[in-house]
């Protein structure tokens, strides 16, 4: 704890020196709105009645985003990140060197490692579960296990922990070089808990040249949000700093100064990336993609996730890295329909109850979900590039079973066109090995998830990111790592439209704020599946046939100058029980300070509204109101309600992205 205060206090002094710097980067918005385009939606603001948040330059993808630049990563060394860490701790003789030799030293057998006191191995609990079939014949040596889980054991990138990671030219193709820092606003939890993942990849040098002598090392901080009661709205400053980077005022060494402050130090208030309880359980993790082994007999690529575990007795700490189940990451094993496996059955069970409406519950393959965290139990202990040892629809198999006909079931149920095979081709996408591996043909292919278009082929073949480089397009004297296809056109487009909703939205008419709408008859809840803008919307369940749906108050401050027309997208529940008459939908405005109490703003008839999918729905203001919301001062007890009057049972339907517009 003492060696943690004075890492403190070093951050303090060094948070004096960048302040300068880091003004520039942080006010990012403008407190003055223009008139929007004809048509165009205003921008939404902060609903308490704060300046409008108008982006005063665009959020470039690649400085906000995903940072690849060679000149800019390369101020990252491993060396410093292990540091950091052990400077957080008390333990006496550890070094970067012991902790890197410590991690790779869990692929090996106790007998095989460094010492057997150093830490985990991979056979410190024996598999007892049977490997699924080799498709090349070959007979891996799958004797460990983690979270009960069959891992392969031991594994050549173990002789990384014999290796120097950190050895200078010319002989530093076993050395690690940083390749990209990520910034995963998007992945914040949605009351606000943390303020998503930030990270940084490390690749063995090797790989330049070597396609099978890979190995990427990827921190994954969860950073905590220090006012978690103020929802996603306490990570401000953090979105903020990061739209930042953008600025074309910004010199490259500029940003490069600003993003390690951020890495080693923190922004006031937060704490840095680099903390080991960024790390440990319950937070981020670190993850290990090994392509060590390509051209071994025994040539999978694996993926393995880790924790930090510091454990202190008697003023003496013992910094480890352990390995853990992939979160998220359910084992092939359960998704067979003729397991006995008590852990297949609950699965089996957990999954269609829970799994099956939230991964139907999107049409951008960026929000494919499940509910919650995928329990413990379930979670693998590494993922394989077998491609039958992780797909999840060759586990199903295409002939009838109970898994398969309840899973139908309910997919009927919720009003969804979505086949078995498209639904668990989404959960696969979702895999670490089916987010990396597209299928795109024969047996347990899974390109194909219900939507408009397939999952395209991944460029790279397999990695999102590359040890090669590419000239900058706005300097070609530079060079920057080269991102596959979907990272630069299907992911980064979708994470900045949530950071520039954030910047931009309204959090009460983006229903990104818990608890801002109420219903007396219908049962309310936010999801992050149905979704337009930002990351939740409003799901609204009816049971009874007519169904009020009430705003929290908010200002009209921040939305200056209102419009005349109130647009919002409405999701049409396919689920029916009369087709022949869905229902009306009603709008009603009150702003009490200007005696307008319950007055209509519109109403349509459902039918009208294409099933499964959102609609636009655009009522025009009465010019009473349109003066009353744009009057001075500015109203502050604003409120909306929607009317549902439909059949009860109906539903769920979904509103999202309210905005006034000219």
């Amino acid at each position: 704890m003492l060696s943690r205060s004075g890492a403190r206090s070093a951050r303090a002094w060094r948070w004096t020196r960048a302040a300068a710097l880091l003004a520039l980067a942080l006010p990012t918005v403008s407190c003055a709105s223009a008139d929007p385009v004809d048509g165009e939606p205003d921008t939404l603001a902060e609903s308490v009645g704060e300046g409008a948040q108008a982006l005063t330059f665009a959020i470039d993808p690649r400085k906000s985003l995903s940072v690849t630049d060679t000149d800019i990563v390369a101020e990252f060394a491993l060396e410093d990140v292990l540091q950091h860490f052990i400077d957080q701790t008390n333990d006496p003789g550890l070094t970067p060197t012991l902790l890197f030799k410590q991690m790779f030293d869990t692929y090996r057998k106790q007998s095989e490692g460094l010492s057997p006191s150093l830490g985990p191995h991979c056979d410190d609990v024996p598999n007892s579960t049977p490997p699924l079939p080799e498709p090349d014949g070959l007979a891996e040596p799958f004797d460990g296990s983690i979270n009960g889980w069959p891992v392969m054991c031991s594994r050549l990138v173990g002789n990384e922990a014999s290796r120097d990671p950190f050895a200078p030219p010319p002989d530093d193709s076993a050395a690690y070089m940083a390749t990209t820092l990520v910034n995963r606003f998007d992945l914040a939890d949605p009351e606000g808990a943390d303020c998503g993942e930030y990270r940084i990849v490390f690749a063995r040098r090797s790989g330049i040249t070597d396609t099978g002598a890979r190995n990427l090392f990827i921190f994954e901080a969860r950073l905590p949000n220090p006012t978690p009661s103020q929802g996603r709205e306490g990570c401000r400053d953090v979105v903020e700093f990061w739209h930042g980077l953008s600025d074309p005022a910004l010199t490259v060494q500029d940003r490069a100064t600003a993003l390690k402050t951020f890495y080693f130090d923190g922004l006031p208030g937060f704490a840095p990336v680099f903390d080991i309880d960024n790390y440990a359980a319950g937070s981020g993790q670190i993850r290990v993609n090994d392509f060590l082994r390509i051209q071994a007999p025994q040539d999978d690529w694996a993926l393995r996730e880790f924790k930090l575990s510091n454990t202190c007795a008697g003023g003496t700490c013992n910094l480890l890295v352990v390995p853990t189940h992939i979160d998220d990451n359910p084992a092939m094993q359960l998704f067979d329909p003729t397991s006995t496996d008590a852990r297949a059955v609950s699965f089996r069970s957990w999954f269609v109850d829970n799994a099956v409406e939230s991964l139907a519950s999107s049409g951008d393959f960026n929000r494919f979900d499940y509910p919650t965290l995928v329990p413990t139990p379930f979670g693998a202990g590494e993922a394989t590039l077998i491609t039958d040892h992780n797909n999840y629809r060759l586990a199903l198999g295409s002939s009838p079973s109970t898994f398969r006909s309840n899973i139908q079931q309910k997919l009927t149920a919720i009003g969804s066109p979505l086949t078995p095979d498209q639904l668990l081709a989404r959960a696969q996408s979702i895999s670490c090995s089916g987010c990396h591996l597209v299928k795109t043909s024969g047996a347990g292919s899974n390109n194909d998830v219900g939507l408009s278009s397939s999952i395209p082929d991944n460029s790279l073949t397999f990695t999102h990111t590359s040890e090669q480089t590419e000239p900058v397009p706005e300097d070609p004297t530079r060079t920057r790592f080269v991102l596959s296809n979907l990272v630069t056109d299907v992911f980064l487009p979708f994470r900045q439209k949530v950071m520039s909703d954030f910047l931009d939205g309204n959090p009460i008419l983006g229903f990104e704020k818990s608890g801002a709408w109420t219903s007396s008859q219908a049962t309310l809840s936010l999801t992050t599946g149905w979704v337009t803008e930002g990351i939740r919307s409003l799901r609204i369940k009816t049971p009874n046939a007519w169904n009020q749906v009430t705003s929290a108050p908010f200002s009209t401050a921040a939305l200056a100058p209102v419009g005349n027309k109130l647009t919002f997208d409405f999701f049409n529940s396919p689920v029916q029980p009369n087709p022949s008459w869905p229902g009306t939908l009603t709008v009603m405005l009150s702003i009490p300070s200007r005696g307008i109490h319950s007055q209509h703003i519109g109403s349509l008839n459902l039918n009208t509204l294409t099933q499964n999918t959102f609609s636009p729905v655009t009522f025009t203001l009465a010019a009473p109101n349109v003066a009353a919301l744009n009057a001075t001062p500015k109203p502050s007890d604003v409120s909306l309600t929607i009317e549902l009057n439909v059949n009860g049972g109906s539903g769920p339907y979904y509103v999202d992205n309210i905005r006034f517009t000219n």
